[in-house]
């Protein structure tokens, strides 16, 4: 229980300044200050970037390079996450992860009750939130689903319906119908509406659908609740491998196990506007650049999974404002209730996704994609609200650990031998690492915008031609009549140079995340076949060739109807990219924030996505 303030102190000498203090703080409204923080400091870093060279030289030359110092991790990070994610995803394909499965605990197959958890017996509850989504589209997920050959085994499909759907109910028991014979279970839900303290859109409809998922069984701890979009394509080998993690680890891990995948964009690339295109290009970047190994915080977009154990442990999805971004703030709700013990396993088997699409036809459909993407990036960039849920969760839980609520990890793998688990403190270099992360994604890069295009047009620089030094002198000269500090100078001079350097691991990073996005979207497709020789290092790999011998890949299941090869127009996607960051990424950003001064909630429109032609709801034969 949180303690209450004693009004009588400091008359009451049995309570002591700390416990006051203590006191104070917890009861403090925090979500509500924090909210509101990242607007009100957008507002001031206007303020400071046109003013900050003139009246505080020093700590504008500091911040100014501070910024692009994390600027420059940030782009070699990428570079290492991308580089990683292209080799493991071929290993991933190749991986036979059955054979792996028996090869590391001993037993001859999947059913050998010898091990305490066989690989046969893990099922897969696979929640498909849907609003308003065509049929066509649910039927292609669901062929896709149904391709894979544990399916009739090993899923239980939830079709997430909402009442605020007209007849959702009828078009899930026509799913249902035609698919029934094709799933180990398939079943719907219906979301309700005006439940208090919820929010409409996908946390909500998880949070109700994952408690009636966990309701039809008793046997959780061989359950992994996979959470997807209606229209996203899964290999077979994605819920392979999260089988092997699962069954190869302990009970005591698998009930604070979760997964990511990473994502390509390989389905209607080539039907969206250039600057649609390079922007989920970009996002998907974001997502594979935290997946690498040694990586403190693996944060999933879009899709992921996790022990339905752990699920139920932390009370499942939150469904109020504060988690419209249901994928991160399911991370992070996990990861505070496990004290920062969260065991998260990087899968390289992508989700395909596709971009949204604009309603109409030709410059009236280029225009509504564009507006589409925006809105969905604001909504993206709504999860600002989850820096502050971090900041709170990371002051209670040194200050007053024992308001918060955390799940029992009793025997735990994941914690550290001999030590008492509930004096058991998150680690400050996983707690500093999410923070910077968090912040890295949703409040450094609103301020180095405003800094850099003030610096831009204000300072002048010994390289500029006559005419732009002219401007910007006049631009400072309406500021300050004394000339420019030797600090803002060198500032923005070594600022310029990191830029240019930058440059460098950027042109990797395009090349691998090209070879990433071909295996992915092409290349693992066509190779599709049984493996024989499967390989041992990413040094082994070329594509089509392993040691002399052909590359074979797992079987994938039904690859989606729709695809976009990328060829070498596609070059000025990267040149695009960077010129539509503060379209589709800063601007949002700031939207967002600014709206958080006055507000929580978000109303948003589902985007158009692409339309199949199927011509009848039988499902794709296999």
């Amino acid at each position: 229980m949180i303690p209450t303030i004693r009004p009588d102190y400091p008359q009451d000498k049995h309570v002591s300044l700390s416990t006051y203090l203590k006191q104070v703080l917890v009861t403090l409204p925090w979500k509500t200050i924090l909210q509101r923080v990242p607007g009100t400091v957008a507002l001031c870093i206007f303020v400071f970037a046109i003013y900050g060279p003139v009246y505080a030289p020093f700590l504008f030359a500091f911040y100014f390079l501070f910024l692009h110092g994390l600027m420059m991790f940030q782009t070699l990070r990428t570079f290492y996450g991308v580089y990683h994610a292209s080799n493991e995803a071929v290993i991933h394909s190749t991986t036979d992860w059955l054979k792996k499965y028996c090869d590391k605990t001993g037993v001859i197959d999947g059913s050998d009750i010898r091990h305490d958890l066989p690989y046969d017996s893990v099922l897969h509850v696979i929640i498909i939130p849907s609003y308003k989504e065509d049929l066509e589209t649910l039927c292609e997920t669901l062929d896709i689903l149904a391709s894979h050959r544990r399916a009739l085994t090993q899923y239980r499909v939830c079709l997430a319906m909402e009442q605020a759907e007209k007849d959702s109910n009828l078009k899930a028991e026509q799913l249902m119908d035609v698919y029934k014979h094709l799933f180990y279970d398939i079943r719907y839900t219906v979301h309700p509406t005006g439940r208090p303290g919820e929010i409409r859109g996908k946390s909500s409809n998880v949070a109700w659908a994952s408690v009636q998922m966990a309701r039809l069984s008793t046997r959780h701890e061989r359950e992994i609740v996979t959470v997807m979009d209606a229209d996203t394509g899964f290999a077979e080998d994605y819920f392979n491998a999260c089988a092997y993690h699962f069954a190869v680890g302990s009970p005591s891990e698998r009930s604070i196990m979760f997964f990511t995948p990473s994502a390509v964009f390989d389905r209607n690339a080539n039907n969206v506007p250039l600057f649609v295109r390079a922007t989920d290009m970009f996002w998907s970047m974001g997502t594979i650049s935290n997946l690498y190994p040694s990586s403190p915080c693996k944060i999933p977009s879009s899709a992921y999974s996790l022990s339905m154990k752990l699920a139920i442990s932390v009370n499942f999805w939150d469904a109020g404002p504060e988690a419209i971004g249901e994928d991160m703030h399911m991370y992070l709700k996990c990861f505070f209730s496990t004290r920062g013990q969260l065991i998260v396993k990087p899968v390289f088997s992508p989700i395909s996704s596709c971009n949204i699409e604009g309603e109409g036809t030709g410059f009236r459909r280029y225009i509504s994609g564009l507006q589409a993407r925006y809105g969905q990036a604001k909504r993206h960039l709504w999860g600002s609200l989850d820096t502050g849920y971090v900041l709170r969760k990371s002051l209670l839980s040194i200050i007053a650990p024992e308001t918060e609520s955390t799940i029992h990890l009793k025997n735990a793998a994941a914690l550290r031998k001999g030590k008492d688990q509930s004096n058991y403190s998150i680690s400050i270099y996983k707690l500093g690492s999410l923070l910077h992360r968090m912040l890295e994604a949703h409040i450094f890069m609103g301020h180095v915008f405003p800094l850099l295009i003030a610096s831009s047009i204000m300072v002048p620089s010994s390289v500029d031609l006559p005419a732009v030094a002219a401007f910007k002198t006049y631009l400072w000269n309406l500021v300050s009549i004394n000339p420019v500090h030797p600090a803002v100078l060198f500032a923005c001079n070594l600022a310029g140079w990191l830029r240019f350097i930058g440059f460098f691991p950027t042109v990797a990073t395009w090349f691998y995340y090209e070879k990433y996005h071909q295996w992915c979207g092409f290349d693992r497709w066509n190779l599709q076949e049984t493996i024989e020789n499967p390989p041992i290092t990413a040094r082994d790999i070329s594509v089509g060739n392993v040691n002399g011998n052909t590359l074979k890949v797992q079987y994938l299941g039904k690859r989606p109807s729709l695809y976009s090869p990328r060829t070498k127009a596609n070059c000025i996607d990267w040149i695009i990219g960077g010129i539509g960051s503060p379209i589709f990424y800063i601007i949002p950003m700031l939207h967002a924030q600014l709206s958080h001064l006055y507000t929580d909630r978000l109303d948003y429109k589902v985007a158009a996505k692409p339309h199949l032609q199927r011509g009848s709801l039988l499902p794709v034969s296999h």
